[in-house]
C-alpha cells in the first residue's frame, strides 16, 4: 500500500515539475528579429540571424532604432490627494506643523514607547475626540482650506500642532 502511494506521489511530482519547466531557448529564437543575435543560455554561444537581409532593409532598421533612442521619457507626477503621517512618539508629534493641499489626508500614528493611549482633539471640532491606542492610527481628510490646530489631552504642552490646508 505504501509503495503505491509513493509511486503516485512521484508521478504527481514529476508532472508538476514538467509543467513548471520553461523552454526559453525556443521562445527566444522565435521572438528574435532577422538581424538580432540570439544567445543560447545552455552553451553560452551566440547565433547570428542574418538570413536574406538586403542592405536596404538594414538601413531602414537602423534609422528606426536611432529615432527611438532620441525620444525622452516623460514622467508625470501623481497630482491626486496624498496622505501625510504624523508620528506620535517620545511624547511628541513629528512633524507637528504641516502644510497640505485640500482633500489630502493626515494620519496620526501612535508609536510611543512606553506603550500609551493618546486622545487626539481638534480645536475646531472637526472630529470627535479620538483615542489612539499603541500601534494604531487615526485618519482625517481635510476637505476645506484653512488653518486647523490639534492637541493631545494631558500633553497639550508637547503634543500639539497646526495643519495649514491650501
Amino acid at each position: 500500500m505504501k509503495a503505491k502511494l509513493l509511486i503516485i506521489l512521484l508521478i504527481s511530482l514529476s508532472l508538476l515539475v514538467a509543467g513548471c519547466v520553461d523552454d526559453t531557448e525556443t521562445a527566444t529564437e522565435e521572438n528574435a528579429s532577422m538581424n538580432d543575435s540570439v544567445t543560447d543560455d545552455v552553451n553560452d554561444t551566440v547565433t547570428d540571424n542574418t538570413d536574406d537581409v538586403s542592405a536596404e532593409e538594414t538601413e531602414t532598421e537602423d534609422v528606426t532604432s536611432d529615432e527611438d533612442e532620441d525620444e525622452e521619457l516623460e514622467v508625470t507626477e501623481y497630482e491626486g490627494p496624498k496622505t501625510y503621517t504624523l508620528n506620535m512618539e517620545n511624547y511628541l508629534v513629528q512633524p507637528s506643523n504641516i502644510t497640505i493641499n485640500q482633500y489630502d489626508t493626515v494620519m496620526w500614528f501612535n508609536r510611543n514607547d512606553p506603550v500609551r493611549q493618546f486622545t487626539l482633539v481638534s480645536n475646531e471640532e472637526l472630529w470627535d475626540n479620538t483615542t489612539i491606542g499603541y500601534r494604531l492610527s487615526f485618519k482625517y481628510t481635510f476637505n476645506e482650506t484653512g488653518t486647523y490646530t490639534y492637541k493631545v489631552l494631558g500633553w497639550e504642552g508637547r503634543m500639539k500642532g497646526t495643519i495649514i490646508v491650501k
